[in-house]
């Protein structure tokens, strides 16, 4: 590891990076035509990064030679069009080692990974994961703070590694008390930290306030997404508050409650992949007839049933 200077290496991103869901038929195989159509759609979308093996992907119900096959169909998909990042979380430091020794083997350009979930480390213990994995990989490396990391993923011990841990190069900010993290973090680096925002799009508009300007979330609604951080980003804070408050919040009081069936039922009806069936087991129970039923209804509302893409 060596000291190094923050402001001049990190590249910022500006847009949206998507994490991918793992396509499977109904037997449970993976689908590789679903998985690539999910890369075109993503691209099509207006994508600046992919990526796989977040908890969008159901990374922990993934085969190991599940996982190899998946990044090595995803990198010749993307084909050098945008950077492909791959999650390495894991229980215990060594196999995400090797996960990000793999992913680097195989083409990816960047590895993101949050702390081991389980006997999670203390502060010490979290910039010693980092560090061991900085020095395992030559790839740039997102940290992922999740709630259960963020007593530990402190502001200044985030802002700390980003200085000091060679390739440590993004903060993926979903834990707790986000948007908070985020502005102290702003003010420690003077604006110049790689923040991602992630946590499904929630408080999307916020961290762009905050001076976020790339998102990692599910891809479910990918073209409304990109189209409320574009229009942001491109000076039109008016259009962005619209589709935000208008199109995206109102799917979200459903989708944060059963994100890994909602995830793939949207696209499968959006005709991006074949199944909506998840890994097993599920996360959860099924969504009561009730519930979507009024889903439905707030898809309707906001226009979502256009195939894809559907750009506002």
């Amino acid at each position: 590891m060596t000291l190094k200077n923050a402001h001049e290496t990190m590249k910022t991103f500006r847009g949206m990076m998507p994490i991918m869901p793992t396509a499977v038929t109904p037997t449970g195989a993976v689908d590789e035509p679903s998985q690539r159509r999910l890369v075109e759609y993503c691209l099509q979308c207006g994508a600046v990064a992919v990526g796989h093996f977040g908890i969008a992907s159901e990374f922990h119900k993934v085969s190991n030679r599940d996982r190899t096959l998946l990044v090595k169909m995803i990198v010749d998909a993307v084909a050098g069009r945008v950077p492909v990042f791959i999650g390495v979380t894991s229980p215990g430091l060594g196999i995400s080692l090797d996960f990000a020794r793999e992913a680097e083997q195989l083409g990816a350009d960047l590895v993101m990974a949050a702390l081991p979930y389980v006997n999670m480390p203390d502060g010490d213990g979290a910039y010693d994961f980092y560090g061991q994995l900085a020095d395992a990989t030559r790839l740039p490396i997102i940290v992922q703070d999740t709630p259960a990391s963020s007593s530990t993923l402190t502001a200044e011990l985030l802002w700390r590694m980003a200085n000091e841990i060679e390739r440590v190069a993004h903060l993926k900010a979903e834990g707790k008390n986000f948007l908070d993290k985020t502005a102290s973090l702003q003010e420690l680096s003077g604006g110049t930290i790689s923040v991602i925002g992630g946590a499904g799009g929630r408080h999307l508009l916020h961290l762009l306030r905050l001076g976020v300007t790339a998102f990692m979330t599910g891809t479910e609604a990918l073209d409304l997404h990109a189209h409320a951080v574009g229009s942001y980003l491109g000076g039109d804070e008016a259009e962005a508050a619209r589709v935000y408050f208008e199109q995206i919040v109102p799917y979200l009081e459903f989708y944060l409650d059963y994100p890994e069936e909602l995830l793939k039922a949207m696209l499968h009806s959006r005709g991006v992949i074949d199944c909506s069936n998840v890994l097993s087991p599920p996360a959860s129970p099924p969504m009561s007839p009730v519930q979507r039923r009024e889903l439905d209804w707030v898809l309707d509302r906001i226009g979502f049933r256009k195939r894809w893409p559907a750009i506002p």
